[in-house]
């Protein structure tokens, strides 16, 4: 497996990830109509966003198997404190769930943003894979949460979670 930087010739393939694990992992979580509309988001949103001049690559990092990308992980400053880092998305492909490579993603991460004091995330109350992901790797609930609409008139609760370089699961 590689682990390297994106570039914007993967937007494509980032689509996709981020859609199928959209579509496998919050099929639960909202009615099919709008999960179909969502993942069609997810799928065309990369483009955009690698062709802005703006968007730092740099805090974009993929993983591969073989000539394929199956995960990846958009990191940087956190809006609201700059000393922390936020995971903004972090997804792997459903055929690479169990592999490893979140895992190995997830260390990269860790290491890309060490010199901040904490690396801050906010995930779906729902999501029960992510959460068990990002408890496994020492993440703590903050005690904040959120009511986050995305479109469908049916807000949808997400809960933070932080891991600090001083933690032991940080090492």
């Amino acid at each position: 497996m590689l682990v390297r930087e994106a570039t914007a010739d993967d937007a494509a393939a980032l689509g996709r990830v981020h859609a199928e694990a959209w579509h496998r992992a919050y099929r639960d979580l909202f009615e099919p109509e709008w999960l179909t509309r969502f993942v069609a988001e997810r799928r065309g949103r990369w483009h955009a966003r690698l062709a802005d001049p703006a968007f730092d690559l740099a805090e974009l990092l993929v993983a591969e198997q073989g000539a394929a990308v199956v995960a990846f992980a958009w990191f940087g400053p956190h809006a609201d404190n700059t000393a922390d880092a936020e995971l903004r998305a972090y997804y792997a492909h459903p055929d690479a769930w169990g592999t490893g490579v979140a895992q190995t993603l997830f260390d990269n991460v860790r290491e890309a943003v060490a010199d901040r004091r904490r690396l801050r995330l906010w995930t779906l109350a729902g999501a029960h894979r992510a959460r068990r992901f990002y408890a496994k790797e020492g993440f703590a609930r903050t005690g904040l949460h959120r009511d986050r609409d995305f479109g469908d008139a049916r807000p949808v609760r997400e809960v933070e979670y932080a891991l600090s370089p001083h933690d032991r699961a940080w090492r």
